[in-house]
């Protein structure tokens, strides 16, 4: 976790990591909007400079809420693959854990749950890489059609869980089996293209 400075002392304490779980969970489920200095001072009952002393600005903690969001993905996707099961088995198992984290955390997805990087190739975050991969390994176990372009397919995938992510976040009465089936219904249509 990266600090600011206090009189030239970095600020790593028991306070930082409540002021860093306090943003994780306004950020995650009330969205980026919600997640300000002044809610944080007013939630943990705090002057601003506890704030300041330890963060350079919201934009650095809502960085750090991306991050911690982003880890904590890519371990329960990571955790969910299992390189016995077939490219579809995982593939479904990979998404499936990106859904529920989503759901269980109320995620602001686009916002929140992974950190973008835009290439030559496109918007990249290490869930569209992870994605990616996976298309590749399709493609040698021919599972997937040599012709398929591996990171445009990741990204129409990627397309379809950020759009139930984000319906999911946003709507307390969209029910997680609902997006579940409606994402592997719309990933079963990619995936009719990628066949051999």
């Amino acid at each position: 976790m990266k600090m600011a400075f206090s009189k030239g002392k970095r600020i790593e304490d028991e306070t930082s990591k409540r002021i860093v779980d306090l943003a994780v969970n306004i950020g995650c489920r009330e969205g980026v909007d919600a997640l300000t200095v002044t809610r944080l001072c007013r939630e943990l009952n705090c002057d601003r400079r506890v704030i300041y002393n330890r963060f350079r600005d919201i934009g650095e903690i809502n960085l750090i809420v991306a991050g911690r969001c982003n880890e904590e993905l890519m371990e329960k996707a990571g955790a969910a693959m299992n390189p016995q099961l077939s490219f579809y088995d995982n593939l479904i198992a990979l998404l499936g854990a990106a859904l529920a984290y989503i759901y269980d955390r109320k995620a602001h997805f686009q916002h929140y749950t992974t950190l973008y990087q835009v290439t030559n190739e496109g918007v990249q975050n290490e869930f569209l890489q992870m994605l990616t991969d996976l298309v590749e390994k399709g493609k040698t176990t021919g599972d997937v059609s040599p012709q398929t372009d591996s990171c445009k397919a990741a990204q129409n995938i990627w397309i379809i869980v950020t759009a139930i992510s984000g319906m999911l976040a946003a709507n307390a009465n969209y029910q997680y089996q609902d997006g579940l089936d409606t994402m592997l219904y719309g990933v079963e249509a990619v995936l009719s293209y990628m066949r051999p």
